[in-house]
């Protein structure tokens, strides 16, 4: 059962007076956003080590216990092996008593993070799956105990393999079946500075054909192909990998890794405005791109720079006409909004951008903007361009579809490694936009996923 979590006390770093050292060298690690400083961030922190008098850096949630015996639990910055280049999010649990921690995994999404017993054959009932939001992790070894099972939920029930023993929860980095059936389960470390060295998760058991475990994104995605009768990929050396039956997954600290958000940024820089400043993909020193952090001092929003801009360029428009009287709306954006650790723009956000015309859509509907990545028409033609040359972003090929009415003859042109797709909509009424969009007019727009590509 996952408990309720306490009060935070603030992001990151509580501000504790016996912690204020701490805190400043938190800041001195911000060094890589433009504008907030530069050099070498270890350095910096080693030599703010020195200036605060400070034997070392937080290691442990005891660490932290023992210099503020007050601390409650919630999330703070711990340092690899009490290094000041090697800092890491913990969320502090069970802080009045005896410390432990876990690591927060930020990928959530439907499937992330799950481990799972596919039911049927020999094991009869309903599918088991667990889901976990955060990893007990030894913050001294880099040992992920998979059978912890405080941050997690599961569904189903089933009988393993003939047998009287009832399974209602999987430990992390599983997937198992007894029906001759690949399972699914998914580790997903990305929005951490951790990955899994390979070779851990192995097959198991009756594991038929297919079963395995595909590594990714630097490692630090797993994906997990497992079953048989009974089979599964799991920890190797693990039998029966159910219930609590888990062991240690090896991580390992992924040197070199950069803020991945505004909010990374001010986290770690609270006094940082807004500006422009680099982000890495994933954190990964090898993915930079460039953002605008908006609204530093309350909520970041993360939004990506245009670096073409124009009155023909990056724009949505509805051409006026038939059924939808009017003039021409063209919406023009010159930033999008992003979510960072996705790479989904926020197509209906349009505080970087401007509109010119307007239409009476179907001659009842008042138009006066478009989101971004649509063409509209009820009558000719109703272009629109996507151009992401300058930043190192692509749009996928399946990103993209037509609707309406006599859309038939729409086009999407694709071009320069997919940076630049021209729309061409037509039909009465047809238009082009984000897969699932229905009037995409004003600001009802779905998001549209972009994919890291190399920089033109």
């Amino acid at each position: 059962m996952k408990p309720a979590k306490p009060t935070v006390v603030s992001p990151v770093v509580p501000s504790f007076p016996l912690r204020r050292g701490w805190r400043a060298l938190a800041l001195s690690l911000a060094a890589f956003a433009t504008g907030c400083g530069a050099g070498d961030a270890s350095m910096s922190s080693e030599t703010s080590a020195r200036a605060q008098g400070l034997d070392a850096l937080p290691a442990s949630c005891l660490d932290i216990k023992t210099a503020q015996p007050e601390a409650p639990d919630g999330d703070y910055t711990l340092y690899v092996s009490g290094e000041a280049s090697a800092p890491w999010t913990v969320y502090c649990h069970g802080m009045a008593g005896t410390p432990a921690e876990y690591l927060t995994l930020t990928q959530t999404q439907a499937g992330a993070n799950s481990s799972q017993y596919l039911a049927g054959g020999a094991s009869l009932g309903t599918t088991v799956r667990t889901t976990f939001t955060r990893l007990r992790i030894n913050p001294a070894t880099l040992k992920v105990n998979t059978a912890d099972q405080t941050f997690a939920t599961s569904t189903g029930s089933l009988r393993h393999s003939n047998s009287q023993v009832v399974v209602t929860s999987m430990s992390y980095g599983v997937a198992m079946s007894c029906n001759r059936t690949l399972s699914q389960g998914n580790i997903d470390l990305r929005g951490t500075p951790f990955a899994v060295p390979t070779g851990q998760l192995v097959p198991w058991g009756g594991s038929m054909a297919g079963s395995g475990a595909v590594s990714s994104e630097g490692d630090q995605v797993v994906s997990l192909s497992g079953g048989g009768y009974c089979g599964f990929v799991g920890l190797a050396g693990i039998v029966n990998p159910y219930n609590q039956g888990g062991g240690l997954l090896q991580l390992q600290y992924r040197q070199g890794d950069r803020p991945a958000s505004c909010q990374d940024i001010k986290s770690a820089h609270p006094e940082a405005t807004d500006g422009n400043y680099t982000l890495f993909v994933n954190k990964d020193p090898a993915r930079p791109w460039s953002a605008w952090c908006r609204d530093m001092a309350g909520t970041p929003a993360d939004y990506l720079n245009l670096s073409r801009t124009g009155d023909n360029i990056n724009y949505s428009q509805y051409t006026a006409g038939g059924i939808s009287p009017g003039t021409n709306v063209r919406t023009i954006f010159t930033r999008l909004r992003i979510n960072p650790l996705t790479l989904r723009v926020d197509t209906s956000d349009p505080t970087y951008s401007w509109s010119s015309g307007s239409v009476l859509h179907g001659g009842t509907s008042p138009v006066t903007s478009m989101p971004y990545a649509a063409a509209m028409t009820c009558s000719a033609v109703g272009p629109g361009n996507i151009d992401l040359r300058g930043t190192p972003f692509a749009v996928p090929v399946n990103q993209l579809g037509r609707g309406g009415y006599n859309f038939e003859p729409s086009s999407i042109l694709f071009s320069n490694n997919n940076q630049v797709v021209d729309l061409r909509a037509t039909g009465n009424c047809g238009w082009i936009a984000p897969m699932g969009s229905y009037n995409p007019v004003n600001q009802n727009g779905l998001p549209l996923l972009l994919t890291w590509s190399v920089p033109q």
